[in-house]
């Protein structure tokens, strides 16, 4: 059942994070060092945390997005994204001395190759943004690809009891440190497969041991394991044929945040978050793959099965 909160009741979400602008192209095959037609161009949002907050804000919750970015005419497309999806930009910094980073995703039938960089992003430092964090802040995402910035947001975000989500995406200078210091962390495939516990179950517990409350253990089409200390329990993937899979982990994200705002069972939670994922991939671009209201996820549980 769709949730009873009215939107204007939602509490604020912030985020800190990369931001990247994508370039996204479908081709059927790639011919090497040939020229290769595409049948879908499109500029979009990138970075797990942007897309996350624009996964929320389309469902009416107020978000605000702390980040840096070029003071170039791509961070200028991405500032436009923002502000047509609602995401609150006031905390965006533009730095002149920053190029604004690109990614280049190419999707080409079953398969999906992505180019990018954050490095000019995980290289700057701006305590003044962290101290702009609201103290009405309910829940706080990051994503690790600054670690001392991502550290004094944690650190802001304790003095007022804001809840914190980190993804770890892919191993990273510092990100271990602050798996302790945070409530939830989503472990994708990316990080969890480069450790020497290949057991999914059996890493959710032994992150659990670190500090965090709750640990979500994804595996893509195969599900995801949710534990507390309570409780550990499988999700299992809602079973789609995949056209563009780019940005699934970004709507999950989005939708976890999203259960835990409406305060759902864990259960409730994990069943939302793996619907919305499964439905974001049987669409192209992110503007039609994030979905914009809860009945659509809840329609898709409702004829779909996992």
């Amino acid at each position: 059942m769709p949730s009873e909160i009215i939107s204007n009741q939602f509490p604020l979400v912030a985020g800190f994070g990369s931001s990247v602008l994508d370039i996204l192209e479908r081709t059927e095959t790639i011919e090497l060092y040939g020229k290769n037609p595409v049948s879908h161009q499109i500029m979009q949002m990138g970075g797990v945390i942007p897309t996350a907050l624009i996964v929320l804000a389309r469902l009416g919750v107020p978000t605000e997005l702390h980040t840096v970015i070029g003071d170039d005419m791509l961070g200028n497309k991405l500032l436009s994204i923002l502000t047509y999806e609602k995401v609150g930009t006031t905390n965006v910094i533009k730095n002149s001395s920053m190029v604004t980073p690109i990614a280049t995703v190419i999707l080409e039938k079953d398969t999906r190759t992505i180019f990018f960089t954050t490095e000019g992003f995980s290289k700057q430092f701006h305590p003044e943004l962290a101290a702009s964090l609201s103290k009405n802040a309910s829940y706080l995402l990051i994503d690790g690809h600054n670690a001392p910035m991502s550290h004094a947001f944690i650190q802001q975000a304790r003095l007022s009891n804001t809840k914190i989500i980190l993804d770890l995406g892919t191993p990273k200078e510092g990100l271990d440190g602050l798996i302790n210091e945070v409530d939830t962390i989503i472990v994708p495939g990316a990080y969890w497969k480069t450790l020497p516990e290949q057991d999914p179950k059996i890493t959710a517990k032994n992150l659990l041991m670190e500090g965090p409350s709750t640990v979500i253990v994804t595996m893509e089409n195969k599900g995801c394991f949710f534990a507390t200390k309570d409780e550990i329990f499988y999700q299992p993937s809602y079973q789609v044929t995949a056209i563009d899979t780019n940005g699934a982990g970004d709507t999950f994200f989005g939708s976890l945040a999203y259960g835990l705002i409406c305060q759902w069972p864990l259960t409730k939670t994990a069943q939302y978050a793996a619907a919305a994922a499964a439905l974001s991939c049987t669409k192209i671009g992110k503007d039609e793959k994030i979905p914009r209201s809860e009945n659509e996820v809840f329609d898709f549980i409702n004829t779909h099965t996992a």
